[in-house]
């Protein structure tokens, strides 16, 4: 029975695998296609939102760091959301806050109590992140992989919800089990950490680092997403 588990696990991997690679072979071919799109739209000028828009994929364009060519689709954002079991999260962090999006509706689900520390390394997107106003969000424009440093600052110590937007898939691989290994120790004992990541680099990490990691699949987003959920 366990040879059964493990070779279903196995294929069931291989399958997720082949598909983060095939996404990501997606994104690559479509670069093409944003750059003229930039071109365009330089030349013919657009309304705020479209330019807006536009703005974001310049900064995709040009910042590796930046993790998807577009905002978090709602479908994304509220699969992200409902994963973070907010009713039970005091402390919360959030890697990657982009221009606010999932941050916003964040806010709107956690208990008045909550606090919400939101981290951007991107400067061009934290200006925007800037315009939220909330007295339970402290914005941080930093680094990630600084994060036991960051929540020192702020004197705190233990977190209850992590959730990342920053994109694994570009750390190297010593990187991405050091910054694992901080988000490991500081979540709480039955804290969690929630990863929307267009790849599947992060599936056998996981396992290592928490004791049950759920896998789920949002294709209602450019590009589709993959959500994982990993318990401590």
């Amino acid at each position: 029975m366990k040879k059964q588990d493990s070779r279903r696990e196995k294929s069931d991997r291989e399958v997720l695998e082949n598909l983060g690679a095939l996404i990501s072979g997606q994104i690559k071919k479509g670069m093409i296609k944003l750059e003229g799109m930039m071109a365009e739209a330089k030349k013919s000028g657009r309304r705020k939102g479209e330019s807006r828009f536009m703005g974001y994929v310049k900064i995709f364009m040009d910042d590796p760091a930046v993790a998807a060519v577009t905002p978090s689709s709602r479908y994304l954002v509220e699969r992200t959301v409902s994963a973070m079991n907010l009713e039970n999260a005091r402390i919360i962090v959030e890697y990657g806050a982009a221009q606010g999006v999932m941050t916003r509706r964040i806010l709107d689900r956690m208990r008045p109590d909550a606090v919400l520390l939101a981290v951007e390394f991107n400067e061009e997107l934290f200006k925007e992140l800037k315009e939220l106003s909330d007295p339970r969000l402290t914005l941080i424009c930093g680094d990630v992989r600084e994060v036991d440093k960051i929540l020192a600052r702020h004197r705190i110590r233990g977190v209850d919800t992590i959730v990342s937007g920053v994109p694994f898939a570009f750390f190297s691989g010593r990187g991405r089990h050091e910054l694992l290994t901080k988000t490991s120790d500081l979540i709480n004992p039955g804290g969690r950490f929630v990863a929307y990541q267009v790849t599947t680099h992060l599936i056998p990490l996981l396992k290592d680092y928490f004791s049950k990691v759920d896998i789920q699949f949002e294709v209602r987003n450019i590009p589709p997403h993959f959500v994982f959920t990993a318990l401590k």
